[in-house]
């Protein structure tokens, strides 16, 4: 374990982390002073370090923890804890499982979770150990339900649910036509909303389901998606029933969602579940009907990597090559790296407690937002 810390720190910061984890309160064995950068005169901070000879590398922001701690994962780099102070990187030599880490959760009796390309990782704030289930799973992403049971999402095998003695697979059989011809789901994230319905995004083709604790539901683009071919992948997908038809145009359907590549989905106030998609903008869906936000609403990208709703109900939008889009019901705001923001190919946002914005991007970027200004906290190498 290895922790970068100011020498005389001047300020303390809360980091919020999605998609990896650290450990809670283990004593560091090495300390090094980390190299600081000052935005200001008065301003001083620590910086998120490689020390596994990663070349690249996406900072995952992934989890607050119950006592403020930001957790981080690096692929390759293991994870990190920030408690406003320093931070500190658990390895496989802290006992971490892999180095690996793709999700971070903390579950209801406060032990921090750790999915890795090799099964997941328990840490209880001491020690690490083995989650008892298969390390032959790579994990994708992780969710605690109400009652307990432990979801996790895989890249082949689709979803599994622990109850603490059984382990359920679910959509690793499911035929559809429009998914490839695979019977797999790829899941990438995992919600459960505020009626209990647990809503599963899919990367290779599925759209999204959710489950109302008896039944899936399936949801997908329209077939006029299809037959123009907007997926750009099923040329010959013999499980088709239609042909595609080139030069067909596609305007969403209130009646579909947008695209059935969903990378991200977050519950909003109201209770409205929105979409990351990945090649149509983002999407909204009220329970009855699909909104659609893409370059003729204002938000001139693609798509998306993840959606956030701050603490004035206003939200914020990463993507994968345009910044952090901000919308506040009416506008679309652009922010880019010439703005302060580290990188433009942003993977995902976290709030910490003050309310303050966190931003992972590609090629070792970690930026936060105060509301006012970009600070940088990693060295950013491209």
């Amino acid at each position: 374990m290895t922790t970068y810390k100011l020498k005389n720190p001047i300020i303390s910061f809360l980091l919020v982390s999605i998609f990896l984890t650290s450990c809670n309160g283990q004593t560091s064995t090495n300390q090094t002073k980390n190299n600081t950068n000052s935005t200001s005169k008065t301003e001083q901070h620590p910086k998120i370090v490689r020390t596994q000879g990663t070349q690249s590398g996406n900072v995952v922001c992934q989890l607050l923890d119950k006592d403020g701690n930001l957790w981080f994962s690096i692929r390759g780099e293991g994870v990190y804890r920030y408690d406003g102070i320093s931070f500190t990187n658990f390895t496989i030599k802290d006992g971490l499982c892999n180095n690996n880490v793709v999700a971070i959760i903390q579950d209801k009796s406060g032990n921090i979770l750790l999915g890795t390309n090799r099964g997941i990782c328990v840490y209880d704030g001491k020690t690490f150990k083995k989650y008892p289930v298969p390390d032959t799973l790579s994990i994708t992403c992780m969710l605690e339900d109400r009652e307990g049971n432990l979801w996790f999402g895989t890249g082949v095998n689709g979803i599994y649910r622990y109850n603490g003695k059984t382990l359920d697979n679910f959509l690793n059989s499911n035929k559809q036509e429009y998914n490839l011809g695979e019977n797999y789901q790829f899941i990438l994230d995992i919600l459960q909303d505020k009626n209990g319905n647990i809503w599963f995004s899919s990367w290779n083709g599925g759209g999204v389901w959710r489950y109302d604790g008896k039944d899936f539901k399936n949801f997908l683009p329209s077939e006029d998606y299809y037959k123009a071919n907007q997926d750009k992948r099923n040329f010959n997908n013999p499980q088709r029933t239609f042909e595609i038809s080139p030069g067909t145009s596609y305007s969403p359907s209130q009646d579909n969602i947008t695209d059935d590549m969903i990378f991200s989905m977050t519950e909003d106030n109201l209770g409205n579940i929105w979409f990351a998609t990945r090649d149509h903008g983002i999407c909204c869906y009220n329970g009855k009907t699909f909104t659609t936000f893409g370059r003729n609403e204002g938000f001139d990208s693609r798509g998306a990597s993840a959606i956030l709703q701050d603490d004035k109900n206003n939200f914020w939008v990463t993507t994968f090559d345009s910044g952090v889009w901000y919308y506040d019901g009416k506008t679309f705001k652009n922010f880019k790296e010439n703005n302060g923001l580290v990188n433009n190919a942003v993977m995902n946002v976290l709030k910490d407690k003050n309310g303050n914005l966190w931003f992972g991007t590609k090629f070792f970027g970690l930026s936060r937002y105060d509301g006012k200004t970009f600070t940088t906290f990693s060295q950013n190498y491209n």
